[in-house]
């Protein structure tokens, strides 16, 4: 009886290959999402400008931590978390803007890992 045998070889490369593309796809989508919270959070804050420092200051972007990509938006200034959770948030931006936006980029992230 003969043997029967599978080089596996070929599709262990196209599987790292496809890994590459996909995080490399995913990396650009996510700093786009991050970078659109940012411009949104900057464009809704409601508070009125005394320095400008505090809407300046407003980053978005990606971090990968290991194998998991994150989007955030932050406010980089010591007294941000006074304007988001103080005055009944009445000046909240990030957190609205999150919610606001997190379902189109969860579609449009739907729509590239199709």
């Amino acid at each position: 009886m003969s043997g029967f045998s599978i080089d596996i070889k070929g599709i262990l490369e196209g599987l790292a290959v496809f890994e590459l593309k996909s995080k490399a796809a995913i990396g650009l989508y996510a700093d786009t999402a991050g970078k659109k919270l940012e411009a949104e959070a900057k464009k809704s804050a409601t508070w009125i400008d005394r320095s400008g420092l505090a809407r300046k200051n407003i980053k978005g972007g990606k971090e990968w931590q290991g194998d998991q990509c994150r989007v955030y938006v932050c406010g980089n200034m010591v007294y941000s978390p006074y304007l988001e959770l103080c005055n009944d948030k009445k000046y909240a931006v990030l957190k609205p803007t999150v919610d606001k936006l997190s379902p189109e980029i969860l579609r449009g992230l739907n729509n590239l890992l199709r």
